[in-house]
């Protein structure tokens, strides 16, 4: 099942972030995955983190999340407990996003995250042989391989999604559901 990110077609829902100002539009793709559609001018000014660890593609647009700000084709991984604050997409974003369990939050000044937030260029970053780590779910791949059970995967640039066994040609996020 290969779907293009960037024109996925697919029916989704309005849901509200918890302590944000405007709704953002869900589509689930399979898995632990889901579009995000966050509209102009979207924020969540509170205070808090997610029980479950968040990593995410941003396709489109830019997110800024705690003072960090995401653009077009960047990764990040922010662990279970990491405090987020200041949240908002001043134009609008697209983002694919993988939570590694329920994604319930918190609001809380008092967070305790369990490993490093980290941001990646997925079109620039050197990837070593055998590929990059990213989180304790992916890793990014440039070689084709065969994988002994299916995994989600994106492949850069293009963006495109699919579960599957085989690697494809290319520079590919490859995800495996906790």
């Amino acid at each position: 099942m290969l779907i293009d990110l960037l024109d996925a077609g697919r029916p989704g829902h309005d849901a509200l972030v918890p302590g944000s100002n405007l709704p953002v539009r869900v589509t689930p793709l399979g898995g632990t995955t889901s579009l995000v559609r966050f509209p102009p001018r979207w924020s969540r000014p509170g205070r808090g983190h997610y029980l479950a660890g968040e990593e995410f593609v941003l396709l489109e647009g830019e997110l800024r999340v705690s003072g960090v700000t995401y653009l077009a084709g960047e990764h990040a991984w922010l662990p279970a407990g990491a405090l987020r604050h200041s949240c908002a997409a001043p134009a609008g974003a697209l983002v694919c996003t993988f939570f590694d369990g329920q994604p319930t939050w918190v609001s809380s000044d008092l967070d305790e995250p369990d490993g490093p937030s980290l941001r990646t260029p997925l079109g620039g970053v050197v990837i070593p042989e055998g590929g990059l780590p990213l989180t304790p779910h992916s890793v990014l791949l440039d070689t084709p391989v065969t994988l002994d059970q299916p995994a989600e995967m994106i492949t850069v640039p293009s963006w495109t999604w699919e579960v599957s066994t085989l690697i494809p040609e290319g520079r590919v996020l490859v995800r495996w559901t906790p």
